[in-house]
């Protein structure tokens, strides 16, 4: 089974945004990479797509969410400040019940839930962090995160 963890797609600069920055969106830039990513993952099989409550990272996955014609649900724990550990348990459990789930968090998160990995056992392929549009493909064998593999942002222009 795999999880395919996604950084959210561009959403401009935080200094620059007035609002509640949850509700900080994705910009023309990053929309188009939220395309290109349902683009990539459309033949991945996946049939749970998980976000961060914010809205950009909802956002970057609603293009695969409507490719798949699924909702794409809210998980506090992929948020900002969520609990790492509770956000890759439930992606393992889900993944145990015979799920292939995407999931779009925050750079920090995803770091840290990549690093969470690794020290469960984990081997990763590339960095340890992802730029804006990146993910990993997790490889999960027997309830564990087996392999990590960094890819790249796919191109938006495509």
């Amino acid at each position: 089974m795999s999880i395919h963890l996604v950084r959210h797609a561009h959403a401009g600069s935080r200094k620059a945004w007035s609002g509640d920055d949850a509700e900080r969106p994705l910009s023309p830039r990053g929309e188009a990479e939220a395309q290109a990513i349902a683009r990539a993952l459309a033949d991945a099989g996946i049939d749970r797509i998980w976000s961060s409550p914010s809205r950009r990272c909802i956002q970057t996955l609603e293009p695969l969410a409507r490719l798949r014609s699924l909702e794409v649900e809210p998980v506090d724990d992929l948020g900002e400040g969520g609990v790492v550990v509770k956000a890759l348990d439930a992606l393992l459990a889900a993944t145990s019940d015979g799920h292939r789930v995407a999931a779009a968090s925050h750079g920090d998160e995803v770091a840290a839930l990549v690093a969470e990995a690794v020290v469960r056992g984990a081997t990763l392929d590339g960095p340890g962090s992802a730029k804006k549009g990146e993910r990993y493909e997790l490889t999960v064998v027997d309830g564990r995160v087996d392999r990590i593999l960094h890819v790249p942002a796919p191109d938006a222009g495509s």
